[in-house]
């Protein structure tokens, strides 16, 4: 645990703050300064969700620093770097993908409508590319060029390293009874994890208002459900090692903390499967979550009897 008189976390603090405001600002210039087509891409699914992983930490990190009973656990931070990174080679990905593909259908309309089409419409098309090819020069420069993300991805590796160095307190760790790290509460967030994924519209990187909320709310209950299955994976492995006493008690309390985000998220999924007609397979990986986490919330709920 994090000793609050030592550690200011002044650094994290600033990052998370800076991060917050280049992607806000990148959010206003991709949907106000460029002209950008009425679909919905991947790529502003993660810009929002970038935004939302930004407000979080930075309002955790101002609790900590208030409250005598929220506590920072170094584990548990070097755990949502890593996913930290993995946002940020996902977001690269999504703005690739999503540049290749209006530039390959701006190629398409080039060749078939108006090189071989009706010249009558070639000014048409060529308003219609010009838009999109200015939309892809907009998408590709500030914070989603290369190089920029790049940076936010060399910056978040080294928060992960240095992650070390901050202020613990200091404690004798003990060794705990192997019946408080049942084996069953990894496995059953490894398989929160699998339907969470499959919980994710995989087949299109297009959507509509509606659906990109879908993707939204999708995307965050897998990064809380992989969080919570490291998080667990890595509580579990200290069964055969002495533990800080602070540490045992602060990841299954943050594991069971995770569970609250995790059920509202879930029935928010399955009522837009329902109000949209049960159109996908989805509704059962999402009512299939559902189920394991009422599972966890009762093996939480039995180990914290017993601790």
């Amino acid at each position: 645990m994090v000793d609050k008189s030592k550690s200011k976390l002044i650094l994290l603090e600033y990052t998370i703050l800076t991060y917050f405001i280049l992607f806000f600002l990148n959010l206003i210039y991709v949907n106000i300064m460029v002209t950008r087509p009425d679909t919905l891409y991947l790529s502003d699914v993660m810009l929002w969700i970038h935004l939302f992983f930004m407000i979080s930490g930075y309002i955790y990190i101002k609790y900590f620093q208030r409250l005598k009973d929220v506590q920072f656990v170094v584990s548990i931070y070097r755990y949502i770097l890593l996913l930290m990174l993995m946002l940020h080679i996902v977001y690269f990905i999504s703005v690739y993908l999503q540049s290749f593909l209006l530039i390959d259908e701006t190629l398409i309309i080039i060749r078939d409508k108006i090189l071989r089409g009706n010249p009558a419409l070639i000014l048409d098309f060529s308003n219609v590319n010009y838009t999109t090819l200015s939309y892809v020069t907009g998408l590709l420069q500030g914070i989603n060029s290369p190089l920029m993300l790049l940076f936010l991805t060399l910056w978040t590796t080294r928060l992960y390293y240095t992650s070390n160095r901050i202020q613990q307190i200091e404690e004798i760790p003990k060794k705990y009874d192997h019946f408080l790290f049942p084996f069953a509460i990894p496995v059953f967030w490894l398989l929160l994890v699998i339907s969470s994924f499959l919980s994710i519209n995989l087949l299109t990187i297009r959507y509509d208002a509606l659906q990109s909320l879908e993707m939204f709310v999708s995307i965050i209950f897998f990064i809380i459900s992989l969080i919570g299955f490291l998080v667990s994976y890595a509580w579990y492995k200290r069964k055969n090692v002495p533990s800080k006493p602070s540490q045992m008690t602060s990841l299954h309390r943050f594991l069971a903390l995770l569970l609250l985000p995790l059920i509202i998220l879930s029935v928010l999924l399955l009522t837009y499967h329902v109000l949209t007609s049960f159109q996908t397979y989805r509704i059962y990986s999402v009512s299939v979550s559902i189920g394991i986490i009422l599972i966890l919330g009762l093996l939480h709920l039995r180990l914290k009897r017993l601790d």
